[in-house]
């Protein structure tokens, strides 16, 4: 799952001549403190986030940083269009397939390399893949059905052949490519040896490599001179991390990053009216989402059985006011939540009418829990489960590092608490958030999803099979199984999109779930700074790495001043001068100012 401008803070102060004598030779000194490899300044763009990485290990992504990260590092075999998310050149030129499309035949390019100098060929490719299907790694496993095999006849041609038909490699499978000599280690030593592996630097194939991870500071990433594409203006990108988004919303207006990302709908009023600040609106490809637990996971899952009793979901549901939350919460950017597959995959989105939609409504889920026997019996105001006698109390954890979590998790205690159920809210990092999913140790939590422009993806992870690996809360339902397994064999597109529907549909009526919103995403820029900013997809879409890596190959700076400098706004070379006249006069003011199916080309 947006334009403005700054105003310049200036600030008067009597300066003594040798202080300001020294300011104005140290200042070049600075300047000249880091260079490129031609000779002049480092160009550094530098990012506000919130959001820590998790983790460097490509095997072990699971949160926005880390997505963020190793898109930006590891090219795939196809890579997404920013016009449209459609299937681009990326390490192949193209996939071609046979009549009956149990055989695509695909070409990279001669000229790759990895961050290292080293040839990367087809052998990497299969390399991966196998890797992931052999592996069972959870984040990629779904790209690759029908039992398929990988041959590399040369070091530019990859053969996937499956037992069925089809579309797989041209979806484009969401696999990032690594470097057979690095991980071919690890091959079959077990999903927990894999993930724990560091990769800090890393050796990849796209534009920047990770170079350097301060937990609870940043990371720095730097330019790969063995980058095969178009090459970036950039040398260097700095993610800042800050502690809160307010102090990111500051570090942008005075100039000390040039872009934040993930910014709270209340906090863009504050950058109103700064004419060198501009707010992107991305359109929602998210979701916010309260999964309930259905245990499962491991010893540790302890989930409240009532969450078994479609009543108790359903009245859940009822009595949660989505709207509220979309106004509230998000303050008008984001609509009311309804199915799994999110708005920006427009064509395989379900919208349900709005006459079949679960209603808010608090009495009614009074009724239904009254009637199903969930009643106040001791009279303080918690309901109790009729089979067990335990009080419905649920422990709810909820993102701090997903915009709106917390803060639509605070609505729900207050709703939940007028139908009966006690909520114990608990907001945690993301790192936090991956213990409570993993072990199973929690009634509901909220979180995000997101998914791929194809709706496969985004299915697989409400399987069955999924329980313990990417299965919210172990949900298992044969019937929508069946459908999953029926629209990826499905290869007419009105016909997929159908089964695709039903599929939504099903979810929907069982309630695993509830899709609370579907927030946009907010990003603001110096516009003083950079030009070149290339949104994916299309004109609404995400200027940061989220599906590719375009805007940071097409980035160029406004000025020569942006190179090299500290972010706190370097002094031009014309206010110097007016500086030395001010120091003859006795005194100076500063003014410090923030800084397809055809391939096509992105």
């Amino acid at each position: 799952m947006r334009s403005q401008a700054p105003k310049s803070r200036t600030r008067a102060a009597g300066v003594l001549l040798a202080a300001m004598t020294a300011a104005v030779l140290v200042a070049p000194l600075a300047r000249a403190q880091s260079s490129s490899p031609s000779g002049g300044e480092d160009l550094v763009l530098r990012v506000g986030t919130t959001s820590d990485l998790i983790t460097d290990n490509p095997w072990a992504v699971s949160a926005g940083s880390d997505w963020s990260v190793v898109t930006i590092q590891y090219d795939m075999l196809l890579k997404f269009a920013s016009k449209d998310l459609g299937p681009a050149p990326s390490l192949a030129t193209g996939c071609e397939p046979n009549d009956d499309s149990t055989e695509w035949t695909c070409t990279l390019r001669a000229d790759l390399k990895w961050s290292d100098g080293t040839p990367l060929t087809s052998r990497d490719v299969a390399f991966t893949y196998r890797f992931v299907i052999d592996n069972k790694i959870p984040q990629y496993r779904s790209y690759f059905p029908s039992d398929p095999t990988f041959e590399t006849p040369n070091d530019t041609t990859l053969i996937w052949k499956s037992t069925e038909p089809t579309f797989a490699p041209d979806m484009p499978p969401w696999v990032y490519i690594v470097p057979e000599k690095v991980w071919s280690q690890y091959d079959n030593k077990g999903l927990r040896t894999i993930k724990s592996v560091e990769n800090t630097p890393s050796i990849a194939s796209g534009p920047f490599t990770l170079t350097d991870w301060n937990q609870g500071q940043g990371w720095t990433m730097e330019r790969n001179p063995y980058f095969c594409g178009e090459q970036p203006a950039l040398d260097r990108i700095e993610f800042r991390l800050y502690s809160n988004q307010e102090a990111m919303i500051q570090a942008l207006r005075n100039g000390e990053i040039d872009v934040a990302d993930g910014l709270k709908p209340s906090l863009i009023a504050s950058i109103d009216g700064i004419d060198d600040i501009t707010v992107q609106h991305v359109v929602s490809d998210w979701w916010l989402n309260l999964a309930f637990n259905f245990g499962g996971q491991g010893p540790d899952a302890d989930a409240l059985p009532a969450l078994h009793d479609h009543v108790v979901r359903e009245a859940i549901a009822m009595a949660i006011d989505k709207q509220a939350i979309a106004d509230k919460v998000y303050q008008g950017t984001a609509t009311p939540g309804d199915t799994i597959i999110r708005p920006a995959s427009a064509y395989w989105h379900l919208d349900i009418p709005a006459e079949d939609e679960i209603p808010f409504d608090i009495p009614g889920a009074n009724d239904l829990l009254e009637q199903a026997g969930y009643v106040d019996a001791d009279g303080d105001g918690i309901r109790e489960d009729p089979e067990t006698g335990d009080p419905l109390q649920m422990l709810i954890p909820a993102s701090q590092d997903t915009t709106g979590a917390v803060e639509a998790g605070e609505l729900i205690v207050g709703y939940l608490q007028q139908i009966g159920i006690d909520v114990d809210l608990r907001p945690v990092t993301d790192a936090k958030m991956n213990d409570y999913w993993g072990a199973g140790n929690f009634d509901a939590y909220i979180w995000y999803w997101s998914g791929d422009p194809d709706p496969n993806y985004q299915l697989f992870v409400f399987t069955s099979d999924q329980c313990g690996s990417w299965s919210d809360g172990c949900w298992k339902d044969p019937t929508f199984d069946a459908l999953y397994d029926e629209q990826r064999n499905v290869f007419d597109r009105a016909d997929r999109q159908a089964v695709v529907f039903e599929a939504q549909q099903r979810v929907y009526d069982e309630i695993p779930g509830v899709v609370l919103a579907y927030p946009g995403w907010l990003q603001a820029y110096r516009n003083d700074r950079f030009t070149g900013w290339v949104p994916a997809p299309g004109a609404n879409g995400y200027l940061l790495p989220g599906y590719n890596y375009d805007s940071l190959i097409k980035l160029r700076p406004m000025n020569d001043s942006v190179a090299g400098s500290s972010g706190s706004g370097e002094v031009p070379g014309w206010l110097w001068l007016v500086v030395i006249a001010a120091i003859t006069a006795g005194g100076v003011a500063l003014a410090r100012r923030g800084r397809r199916r055809e391939l096509e080309e992105a």
